[in-house]
């Protein structure tokens, strides 16, 4: 038996997201795109506003589905480039004992205008210290971050520190993660 084709049939085309790696936009032009056919059941209103709504994700990525690059968040006191006091944030791949912390990291330093509270906002500013960060994948090679933010949405010392840092570098790579840091005190610190 023959079917004939229905010229005034609706085809509606959905990316169906595929769980890209970290970092990857969900619409990316990698998705999956499924066919549904449509005969006569969506009036042309409905059928736009499920386009709409499925599209309306697009280019975002849930946190809860992708897991931290970075999961091991550290704060501590310690001397900034001027030898002055700093705050650092360290961001490592496996848990970290005793302040020393193993490459893969990511290393955040607010060398200026120290904060006492939180929220607080820093930005990395070309020829400036407030801000610096770099990311060290092996030993010995560290790579500076170009630009970037933190965000500090709590702070409180000798305890703990959470937010979100976004961090641009040379080759166009971001690293951008949410986090809540464990308070390492650091004995015998001086600076200066």
């Amino acid at each position: 038996m023959a079917h004939a084709r229905n010229p005034s049939a609706i085809v509606l085309m959905m990316p169906v997201p595929m769980h890209p790696p970290a970092g990857s936009l969900v619409c990316d032009g990698k998705d999956l795109i499924v066919a549904f056919r449509l005969r006569g059941v969506l009036s042309p209103s409905l059928l736009a506003l499920i386009v709409f709504a499925s599209s309306a994700s697009c280019g975002r990525k849930s946190d809860a589905n992708y897991p931290a690059r970075f999961p091991f968040a550290y704060a501590q006191r310690d001397c900034g480039p001027a030898d002055g006091s700093a705050l650092a944030f360290y961001f490592t791949l496996k848990e970290s004992q005793f302040g020393k912390y193993e490459e893969p990291f990511i290393e955040i330093s607010i060398n200026e205008n120290l904060p006492k509270s939180a929220p607080r906002d820093y930005s990395i500013r070309p020829g400036r210290w407030d801000l610096l960060a770099s990311r060290c994948l092996r030993p010995g090679q560290c790579e500076a971050a170009t630009s970037g933010t933190l965000h500090l949405a709590k702070l409180i010392e000798w305890q703990g520190a959470s937010g979100e840092y976004e961090l641009h570098f040379n080759d166009g790579s971001v690293e951008r993660e949410s986090f809540d840091a464990t308070w390492y005190v650091v004995k015998g610190l001086i600076c200066g």
